[in-house]
């Protein structure tokens, strides 16, 4: 057996030569918790040195699961009612954080993530859509995890959802993950899959038909193939036909007749389908960004299991064992799964002797329907996060089919986790639909995260620590041995704290006093109009008019819309305020922005209200401390200690509450405006100047009035405030 000596990571403290004092004993510090892990781990299990003892420091594989909060997952909520063995394995070999929390939505948890900063300072308050101008998405200058693994000698790819900016109002564009610093990307850009393609490739107009994307049910019929050459051909199996549901799962489009009917024959094929259009999950807009260029094409693969397949492909050609230069890596799977549209997975996904719920009929409409395809999608996500395990050499299967998987005999540390809460139709009991994904409350932002791999001593374990999504910045430069505060310039203020210790050492106490959370709006172009859409739990309607700016998106989400397109004029709505006036009386109004910050027990809101609800308390407190009435500490709305006719608060609860609103009120005031700032050094200078003519006439982050062109304008902003160092002297003049 080796000993500790010839176990020692040999690379592991590879730092660049501007390395401080400070980052010389940060690094010291590591390796000598790495050597006692890799001497704990010989003498315990008398295995031989994990791969990348003499070759570096772990790969690291991050995989994101979209929209599946805490409430999803057995590991941590008993009442779910999926089973996800794969994952389960994961987590039993690992480090299980019962309270991560995230920011309500996507692309402002993705920011986190890879800056290690809170949306107040990036900008990224909101999910970006396409409307969203440079200001909310993440900005070129910032320091990003690729970036900073690169110290390190790590090669970086991120596969599947991007979410993080672009393509549209973005100078860089398709190559917005380049600018980033990935080296490689292939995988959707936008916040999920497109919109289902009820005209199935344009064959009808009737589009309450196939609402799904393709005929549903055992009935068979034919198929189109688009083949070389884009010649399309009609299919028939052979004489046996396909379901729609194979038709789409083997990239084809079903043939209809003239009617609308699924055409059982070639014959009666007589519209020759659009190649061009997106369908959900199976049919989607794919890019590939690296150093070698760009690519764009039209994927026809069902998005989960094509990026396991890109994923499998990039890793194995990146094997320790197998490179002959080999370098660490990081490897981001970011699946789309379970984002809606919801949508049904390829059959050999469902779990075993699956058939639809009695008295649900087989859809994608109804609140019954959409909970069936979330369990059916979320069973399919963690068969394909096992297949890349095992894909990645990181995992074997048993005979029994079960996953084997023993991180201390592997190079690599696994990340896994959701990037926040589950959506309304989704959520399992006891968490509370009415506040999940894109609200600041424990269903919107409470997620479920894991983490296992060779530095993690006594795997199995629970820890019960505050975490945040910025905090996972810190943890990936901690892997990698490097001080992410030494390579981040003081002008980017970071709000992670360190996690390394908690997989190190099982005594750690807690480094957080307090979480954080907060969603806004995205700044757009004032020619930009968002209106009401209304979205349903039950008998209860709740409306946004902040999000969405198309009919399209709000029907996507499963709302109905009040704004202007399909909507006849009298029927139409200005606001959530007008709609709750004329139409739903017990309207649930989202606000326009929410903050969230707790302690270890208590937990603070504030929000922005619509305008008919401006008299309304800004504040809501709860007590989240478990009881038998409430036994996983909610904070629904008649926990509120703040709401009409509540008790007045006891002195220990109001000394929370003071607690609560000081460190919130600092944090908010932590980041100085900079007016005329477009690179984020919190100096108003010729960088500045240079960077607005640099962008003339398009969208950029020097177009600080964000009207959506950077113009004189924005020089003049410059010129008024040329000279100001904002971390010295406070914020710039306002326009």
């Amino acid at each position: 057996m080796p000993g500790p000596a010839e176990c020692e990571p040999k690379t592991i403290m590879k730092a660049p030569p501007e390395l401080s004092a400070t980052r010389a004993f940060i690094r010291a510090e590591l390796t000598k918790q790495l050597r006692l892990i890799l001497l704990l781990g010989t003498l315990m299990i008398g295995t031989t040195c994990p791969a990348w003892a003499a070759s570096g420091p772990p790969n690291i594989l991050f995989i994101i699961m979209d929209d599946v909060g805490i409430d999803q997952l057995q590991a941590f909520n008993p009442l779910a009612r999926v089973a996800t063995p794969n994952i389960d394995t994961v987590i039993a070999h690992g480090v299980r954080f019962t309270r991560d929390w995230t920011m309500p939505e996507c692309s402002p948890s993705r920011a986190c993530f890879f800056t290690g900063r809170y949306p107040l300072r990036t900008g990224v308050e909101a999910a970006i859509l396409s409307y969203a101008l440079p200001s909310s998405q993440v900005s070129p200058y910032e320091i990003t995890t690729p970036q900073i693994l690169a110290h390190a000698g790590y090669t970086s790819a991120l596969i599947g959802k991007f979410h993080l900016g672009g393509p549209d109002n973005n100078p860089a564009g398709f190559r917005t993950p380049s600018v980033l610093g990935w080296d490689y990307y292939n995988g959707n850009l936008q916040g999920g899959p497109p919109f289902l393609d009820a005209t199935i490739g344009g064959q009808t107009t009737d589009t309450t038909r196939y609402p799904c994307g393709f005929p549903l049910g055992d009935q068979r019929g034919v198929c189109w193939f688009q083949g070389p050459g884009n010649q399309i051909r009609c299919d028939n199996n052979k004489g046996a036909g396909y379901t729609g549901h194979d038709c789409v799962t083997l990239g084809g489009i079903p043939a209809l007749k003239k009617n609308g009917d699924f055409a059982t024959t070639c014959s009666d094929a007589t519209i020759r389908p659009d190649f061009a259009n997106y369908n959900g999950y199976y049919v989607w807009p794919q890019v590939i960004n690296d150093h070698a260029g760009l690519h764009r094409s039209t994927v026809r693969e069902y998005m989960s299991v094509f990026q396991t397949d890109t994923a499998i492909n990039w890793l194995q050609t990146h094997r320790r064992g197998k490179n002959p230069h080999p370098q660490p890596w990081m490897c981001t799977v970011s699946y789309d799964s379970i984002h809606t549209p919801y949508q049904e997975p390829p059959t050999n996904l469902y779990p075993p002797g699956f058939s639809w719920p009695p008295g649900i009929p087989e859809g994608c409409e109804t609140e019954p329907q959409l909970k069936v395809l979330n369990d059916l999608m979320l069973y399919a996500l963690d068969q394909e996060i096992g297949r890349l395990l095992v894909g990645a050499g990181l995992a074997q299967r048993l005979p029994s089919g079960q996953l084997d998987y023993h991180p201390e005999a592997t190079d690599t540390m696994i990340v896994l986790l959701g990037d926040n809460g589950t959506y309304l139709a989704g959520v399992n009991p006891p968490y509370d639909p009415l506040r999940s994904k894109g609200t600041p409350y424990q269903t919107g932002v409470a997620t479920p995260m894991v983490i296992a791999g060779p530095l993690v001593q006594q795997p199995g374990r629970t820890v019960n620590a505050l975490v945040n999504a910025v905090d996972l910045f810190q943890l990936f430069g901690e892997i990698a041995g490097l001080d992410v505060r030494a390579l981040v310039p003081q002008s980017h203020i970071l709000d992670c704290q360190p996690m390394l210790a908690y997989l190190t050492n099982p005594s750690q106490s807690f480094f957080r006093q307090f979480n954080f959370t907060q969603i806004g709006v995205s700044n757009h172009a004032p020619s930009v109009q968002t209106h009401p859409c209304v979205l349903s739990v039950g008998p209860l309607k709740i409306c946004t008019d902040t999000l969405f700016n198309t009919e399209e998106l709000c029907q996507d989400d499963g709302g109905q819309w009040f704004g202007p397109d399909d909507i006849p004029p009298n029927q139409q709505q200005a606001s959530c305020c007008d709609v709750r006036a004329n139409v739903y009386p017990h309207l649930v109004i989202t606000p326009t922005q929410s903050w969230a910050i707790r302690n270890e027990r208590f937990k603070l809101v504030k929000s922005d209200r619509a305008a008919c609800e401006s008299t309304e308390n800004p504040f809501e407190f709860y007590d989240l401390q478990p009881t038998l009435a409430n036994p996983v500490g909610l904070d629904t709305s008649a926990n509120n200690l703040l709401r009409d006719n509540a008790p007045p608060l006891t002195p220990l609860q109001a000394a929370n509450m003071a607690e609560l609103q000081t460190a919130l009120t600092n944090l908010l005031d932590s980041e100085p405006v900079c007016l005329g700032d477009g690179n984020l050094d919190k100096v108003v200078n010729r960088e500045d100047f240079v960077g607005v003519h640099r962008y003339w006439g398009q969208p950029s982050v020097f177009d600080f009035n964000n009207d959506g062109t950077t113009d004189q304008n924005d020089l003049d902003l410059v010129l008024q405030n040329f000279g100001h160092n904002c971390l010295t002297t406070g914020s710039g003049k306002r326009q």
